[in-house]
């Protein structure tokens, strides 16, 4: 074999190696840091983090995804939306569902599949027949281990109009939905689960310290350190918050990849588990 033969069957290698490197279908878990004044320092809390399950399975009875998540050891799991798919069978939600609340606290809220399925209301019925509460465009006080912080969850666009109407929801309806948080105690650590993330300049109106998302499905397919996704719903090709940590003024919005196994490849995009670790800074009054 010549050396120009060489050369171009090197070159195929390394393609072939970088395509099957490239579509990455193992979890991941991504890891986060929130530090904040609203809490004494000391105190503090692991929130993880799932969203566009889209009724994907991991394993027998969701055995892969499970074991993750109980090896965080989360104090609280927050779904944010997608979790059930208007398409495919419920059965790998459910396996899912049916099991998380026996490791931590869950709170979910809608993503637009769910309302897309033109059974939403049933949806909702199911996930807190298994013990998750639903939050729809309300907040709760959530306690954990005598630390408090204020939980939001706000339905999805789409839930407003006709399927064929409504298509991704309406943007003006939306922000009057969220105009319900604007008398929220700013004193308190406040959370908001959310699926869309291209919406951050409305959340960042409210006294809001962190915001969870999904949707974005981390953008599909991603170059390293050049692309960080290259399409994603509502946002088009380039989309700006595809997956990662933004700041806007003084609040994080944190967007999950997702889990979703679909026939769209993953390029350089594995699924991910979020994990958010929550440490406060306010230093104690000594006496």
């Amino acid at each position: 074999m010549n050396n120009r033969k060489r050369w171009i069957h090197a070159i195929l290698l390394c393609a072939v190696g970088i395509g099957i490197a490239s579509l990455q279908c193992g979890l991941v878990t991504r890891y986060y840091t929130l530090e904040t004044d609203k809490l004494k320092e000391g105190q503090g809390m692991r929130l993880l983090m799932l969203s566009d399950l889209h009724s994907c399975i991991y394993g027998e009875n969701q055995c892969q995804l499970i074991e993750r998540v109980i090896r965080e050891q989360p104090d609280c799991i927050l779904l944010c939306g997608d979790i059930v798919d208007d398409k495919i069978s419920r059965d790998g939600a459910e396996q899912l569902l049916q099991q998380i609340t026996q490791i931590a606290p869950c709170y979910y809220v809608s993503g637009n599949h769910e309302f897309w399925s033109e059974q939403a209301e049933e949806i909702f019925d199911m996930i807190e027949q298994y013990g998750v509460h639903v939050l729809r465009n309300e907040q709760r006080t959530v306690t954990i281990d005598g630390v408090s912080f204020i939980l939001c969850g706000v339905d999805d666009p789409a839930s407003t109009g006709t399927r064929q109407a409504r298509s991704y929801g309406a943007s003006e309806e939306y922000r009057h939905v969220l105009s319900k948080f604007q008398n929220l105690d700013a004193k308190q650590l406040c959370v908001l689960l959310a699926h869309r993330p291209e919406y951050i300049t409305e959340y960042a109106k409210y006294p809001f310290d962190l915001v969870l998302c999904g949707h974005a499905h981390g953008g599909q397919w991603r170059i390293p350190y050049l692309l960080n996704g290259l399409i994603a719903p509502n946002q088009g090709f380039f989309p700006k918050y595809a997956g990662g940590q933004y700041t806007c003024g003084s609040m994080t919005e944190i967007v999950g990849r997702g889990l979703a196994l679909d026939w769209k490849p993953r390029v350089f995009n594995p699924p991910e588990i979020v994990v958010v670790e929550v440490s406060g800074t306010e230093e104690r009054t000594a006496f």
